[in-house]
């Protein structure tokens, strides 16, 4: 039956929600226990991916095999994520943090390549036969809320199809306001009660390059837009850069601390949007434990399942959009390389592509995609992110006939539709000094210039 279905169904049947949720609770070990070899788990991600449950699961390495877990940007190294559970268990990771990044290298984890807009359909190929996740205690009409990393349990398209649906219940998470994220307890098959603090994320701290970035991008936000900011600390900088500005709005795919600080300055209030006015869309938040006290029931915040917040013709429906994202490395032809070195899988696609295309689509929309010029590299040398060309097997994340403005500290230039001449100037002349001429010469060399 359909968990919809099953959801009215119930409210006929039942008086009080609460005897049955507690006729479904179970300890973190036995619900462990009911997966069996073969499963395909869907776990959620970040402070969402339930704490009690995956140390259980961990502890079941070597009587399990070929159970596939996916999940995305972990905060915690589960047992069932380390070299000694891989004969039992496959991770398939929806997004790359730094735990993913060493779960890559030990040869348990791989990263789904996709741009969020597509979350809902990655769930649906999965087809996972069971669900777990983190979430609130349930409300007064029987609804939990899957709190900050909802967005990476696709209600539709995950949940509802699944055997058997898994909750851990965690009286820490903040309520995230919006009905996507609501689900209710008989539409749930089991609960676990595991009241741990959850995973803080303190303020990333900001470089003086990330400043000088960020002083260029601030004075391209025009008062009353609507803009999206990327994650770390870049983000963090324009944030805090912003509090001059008047009547801003915003539709992003995660928030974090200094989202709600600028709204507590009045900064952001959204007033001058023309899509959900008023309201602040989006699908995660990571940050302090203050931060989350922040979002708590605070229905400015209107939480959407990712695929939703992402889809580009969604997007483009807030006039003046401004897209602000983080790339890793670009060549002289204006190719964004925003998730790999080379072969090494760095971060993710995310929502990258998706606000690029969405800003372009926006009535006086921008896209922006930002870059320190240089990076040391482990023998201490100073090297160029501003490239001739890629390193082998890098891939890339936005073409170069979708790049727009481009800053690194030296300063900003637009390059769409410009000439491969004109651009490969452009872009040389926002390189760290100390390379100008070397690229200058690999790109007379190419004959673009």
């Amino acid at each position: 039956m359909n968990r919809a279905t099953q959801n009215k169904n119930y409210r006929k049947a039942f008086g009080s929600f609460m005897e049955d949720y507690r006729a479904k609770l179970i300890s973190a070990e036995e619900a462990a226990g009911l997966i069996n070899s073969n499963d395909r788990l869907f776990a959620g991600g970040g402070v969402n991916i339930p704490k009690g449950f995956s140390t259980a699961l961990g502890s079941r390495a070597g009587e399990l095999s070929n159970v596939t877990i996916y999940q995305g940007f972990a905060m915690d190294l589960y047992g069932y994520m380390t070299p000694e559970a891989k004969d039992s268990f496959n991770i398939e990771t929806m997004f790359v943090g730094p735990l993913e990044r060493i779960c890559m290298e030990w040869g348990v984890g791989s990263y789904k390549p996709h741009s969020f807009s597509d979350l809902g359909r990655v769930a649906l190929k999965a087809a996972p036969n069971k669900v777990v996740f983190a979430a609130t205690p349930p409300d007064k009409d029987g609804y939990v809320n899957k709190s900050c990393f909802g967005s990476f349990l696709p209600k539709k398209e995950c949940l509802e199809p699944a055997d058997i649906v898994i909750c851990e219940i965690n009286s820490h998470l903040p309520w995230c306001c919006g009905e996507d994220f609501k689900v209710h307890v008989s539409e749930i098959d089991y609960f676990i009660e595991n009241n741990n603090p959850i995973f803080e994320l303190p303020e990333i701290p900001i470089t003086d390059v990330e400043d000088r970035m960020a002083e260029y991008i601030v004075d391209m936000i025009p008062d009353g837009s609507t803009i999206q900011l990327g994650f770390g600390g870049l983000g963090n900088a324009i944030g805090h850069m912003l509090y001059n500005k008047r009547d801003l709005g915003m539709h992003s795919e995660v928030i974090t601390p200094s989202v709600t600080e600028l709204v507590k300055l009045g900064v952001l209030n959204c007033t001058k949007k023309n899509f959900y006015p008023g309201k602040i869309i989006t699908g995660f938040a990571v940050g302090t434990k203050q931060f989350y006290d922040d979002i708590d029931n605070n229905d400015m915040f209107e939480f959407k399942e990712v695929h939703w917040v992402n889809k580009p013709e969604n997007i483009a429906k807030n006039d003046n959009f401004i897209s602000i994202n983080n790339t890793l490395m670009m060549d002289l032809t204006g190719q964004a390389a925003s998730e790999s070195i080379g072969t090494k899988q760095y971060s993710g696609t995310g929502g990258q592509v998706n606000f690029n295309q969405g800003a372009k689509m926006s009535k006086g929309g921008k896209r922006i995609l930002a870059l320190a010029s240089t990076y040391t590299d482990k023998d201490g040398n100073l090297k160029s992110k501003i490239l001739p060309t890629l390193p082998e097997g890098t891939v890339v994340t936005t073409t170069r006939n979708e790049v727009e403005y481009v800053v690194t500290e030296y300063g900003v230039v637009d390059i769409y539709l410009d000439s491969l001449s004109v651009r490969t100037k452009k872009l040389i002349s926002i390189a760290h000094p100390q390379f100008r001429d070397e690229l200058t010469l690999q790109a007379k060399k190419n004959k673009w210039i």
